[in-house]
């Protein structure tokens, strides 16, 4: 339920947003994640025909691939902060419930994917495995908050840091707008300085700026930020019910499609586009508007379109979605390397062939949601759930 003051910032009763659906999820914001997970699985998939295309600028492939990685992990990052609820708790106590609903889902999907290669490398006795997944590296890896077997869970490790730099300074900016709307400005300004100034790491030990996704943690808390804003300033509901949602929708979509391109760095990704996981965001103001626009998009069109049956399902299992995202990159990888890429010369093609595999994708990780949540649901991010296999980790 949400505090006196924030129904008051609000400007709705308590309690009225969580009427979407029976339990108290925000239909909209589960619709958002969605489709936010989509162009994840989509991205990834556009991302492999751009890569056999030699990630040439002038190709429909690239296009989409650049433009969909301008915004949508700040989309994600912008989500977290929207449903961010301020409790006082000891540090200890915050530390282990972030660890048990972040890192321990991540752990768990790096480890899975190490024994997905593992099978691969015993089946076709791929070489390099043992080099690449040892105890040691691994432990160096968890030490320094880095994946070591299945990257894209980046953003749960960064995720843990940019909530953590929030507990630590929400409480010194009293709920006053205005400072976050500071703090928003001053952590993109640092991380973005730090990602053009990558020599500053030199001096610093260990994987300085990087370890624990502190540089990336920064931009994200920015994000944060204004997701925060956005939920207290009660923006959402100037749309919601409104006309004018359909005038966002046009207005962040056009803006998108015209600012992505026009950033042309300088970026650190060799590929020439954003990817904040590598610290790469090319020119500050560029970068910033289509991230912004990009992921109100997002916003206005789950506002905008009908709920579709699976929403709420797909909604509330993103993170399994996110960890098995891995499996169905590499699964499809040589089979679009065996195709004619002449094919994808075509928007249409490219479009309609990313958007069945990612369907795919979704209907085939509906079973594997189903049995994660009822065997492991204490390691997927539902640490107070009593399990078949292993008891509450929270009370």
């Amino acid at each position: 339920m949400l505090s006196p003051e924030s129904t008051k910032l609000l400007g709705k009763p308590s309690g009225e947003l969580d009427q979407s659906n029976r339990n108290n999820r925000i239909l909209w914001l589960d619709l958002a994640k969605v489709y936010g997970m989509f162009l994840v699985y989509y991205g990834h998939f556009v991302e492999k025909i751009a890569g056999f295309e030699g990630f040439v600028a002038s190709t429909v492939a690239y296009k989409q691939y650049k433009c969909i990685y301008a915004f949508h992990m700040p989309l994600f990052f912008i989500l977290s902060g929207f449903v961010y609820r301020y409790k006082k708790q000891p540090l200890g106590s915050f530390l282990y419930q972030k660890f048990l609903t972040r890192i321990v889902p991540a752990l768990f999907f790096n480890v899975f994917a190490i024994g997905i290669y593992l099978v691969d490398h015993v089946v076709r006795s791929n070489s390099g495995f043992l080099e690449r997944y040892n105890i040691a590296s691994i432990f160096i890896d968890v030490l320094n908050g880095y994946p070591f077997g299945n990257f894209l869970t980046w953003f749960l490790f960064c995720l843990f840091t940019v909530e953590l730099l929030n507990h630590l300074i929400h409480p010194l900016l009293q709920g006053n707008l205005w400072k976050h709307c500071g703090l928003a400005v001053v952590a993109l300004s640092l991380g973005y300085y730090f990602g053009i100034n990558p020599d500053i790491n030199e001096t610093l030990p260990g994987r300085g700026l990087k370890t624990w996704y502190f540089n990336q943690a920064l931009i994200g808390l920015s994000f944060y930020q204004l997701g925060f804003i956005i939920r207290q300033a009660g923006i959402i509901s100037w749309f919601e019910q409104s006309f004018y949602r359909y005038v966002g929708l046009a207005i962040t979509f056009i803006a998108t499609v015209a600012s992505f391109n026009i950033n042309q760095g300088p970026f650190s990704d060799p590929r020439g586009m954003v990817a904040i996981a590598l610290t790469s965001h090319g020119n500050f103001f560029w970068f910033t508007l289509t991230a912004i626009t990009g992921s109100l998009w997002v916003i206005f069109l789950a506002l905008s379109l009908p709920n579709f049956k699976g929403a709420k399902f797909f909604g509330q299992n993103t993170l399994v979605l996110l960890g098995m995202n891995f499996f169905f990159m590499d699964f499809f990888k040589p089979i679009i390397g065996r195709m004619n890429l002449a094919i994808f010369d075509n928007w249409i093609t490219v479009t309609l062939f990313c958007t069945g595999l990612t369907v795919i994708s979704f209907m085939v990780n509906i079973p594997v949601i189903q049995i994660l949540h009822k065997c492991v649901p204490q390691l997927m991010g539902r640490p107070k759930v009593k399990g078949p296999l292993l008891p509450a980790l929270l009370t």
